[in-house]
């Protein structure tokens, strides 16, 4: 990009347009704050030369980003648990609804779908929630064996002879049955998805000021800027690279403020660059801006803002 210089506007020039849309507004209070008790109030008596008690310039960075709200990540979470722990969870459905508004959501962009909810049959078990096998305490057997003693005659010759009897573990069947460790006895298990939430997609054009003179009119100026772009005079750069190496020479001025701002826009830059939901729509403008602080006859203290060059520029004030 060749070298351009910008020409920022006369302080004359910015103050009479401040003067014309300030009498528009509120005539009365111009006459007020300018006017001469007893004498007919003239607009061009009121100069820069006698109310602009300071200046300062500065600049502000501007581009215009497009941004896709409501897009969530792709892809399902699958989880399986017990019987238990189903009631102890949330569950969402958006069957039958329209699409979510994501500003007014309020919650994860991916919860569990009640309609994914599913039985499963515990495979460990086979659904019947238990494990058979062979009784541990008859073996298997489906009976207890033990010696008895029996002392017999008149000289109690003894005599061990087997007592059986049926088991009262597996109740004299032989096998027994265990809990189902996967299913807890349950005999199934339970499985749902975690889904992203079905947002309603909306692009929006996002305006993207950055100002060292950090007015309290930034979201008015982003405002403007992104409705009346054409209405206002700067200079547009491909990339932040080329903006650094051409600011100062471009402006024609510099400060430290104006280094910052362009350290942070193009921070903002760089982030929104790498933002998949997001576009960046226009080139990069560097606008001039001239700061005037000034003071009425009756003392009052107030600031005109100008924004672009001596060819197009904008003016904001809190008179």
């Amino acid at each position: 990009m060749p070298d351009v210089r910008i020409k920022t506007p006369n302080l004359d020039e910015i103050f009479e347009k401040w003067k014309q849309r300030s009498i528009r507004s509120d005539k009365k209070k111009m006459e007020k704050q300018f006017g001469t008790k007893g004498a007919i109030f003239s607009l061009d008596a009121v100069s820069a030369a006698e109310y602009v008690k300071d200046t300062q310039k500065e600049a502000a960075i501007y581009f215009a980003i497009k941004k896709t709200v409501g897009a969530v990540p792709k892809g399902t979470e699958e989880k399986i648990v017990l019987a238990p722990r189903v009631p102890r969870e949330t569950f969402y459905s958006f069957k039958g609804k329209s699409n979510v508004n994501k500003d007014n959501w309020k919650g994860d962009d991916k919860v569990p779908t009640y309609e994914t909810l599913q039985t499963i049959s515990c495979k460990n078990c086979s659904g019947k929630g238990y494990i058979e096998g062979r009784c541990k305490t008859c073996k298997g057997t489906g009976k207890i064996e033990e010696k008895l003693t029996i002392l017999s005659g008149e000289d109690q010759k003894k005599e061990d002879k087997l007592f059986s009897y049926p088991c009262g573990v597996c109740y004299g069947t032989g096998t027994s049955k265990e809990q189902c460790r996967d299913c807890g006895g349950h005999k199934n298990m339970y499985k749902y998805q975690i889904l992203p939430v079905p947002f309603k997609t909306v692009v929006t054009g996002i305006p993207v000021l950055t100002s060292s003179a950090q007015t309290r009119y930034e979201k008015e100026i982003e405002r403007d800027l992104h409705q009346m772009i054409e209405e206002v005079e700067g200079i547009r750069f491909n990339d932040f690279k080329d903006l650094e190496s051409k600011a100062e020479p471009s402006l024609g001025y510099w400060n430290k403020n104006i280094k910052k701002t362009i350290g942070t826009a193009g921070s903002d830059y760089k982030t929104y660059s790498k933002d998949k939901d997001a576009q960046i729509t226009t080139q990069i403008y560097l606008f001039p801006m001239i700061q005037m602080f000034c003071e009425t006859k009756k003392g009052t203290k107030f600031e005109i803002y100008s924004l672009g060059s001596a060819n197009k520029f904008m003016i904001y004030s809190n008179f």
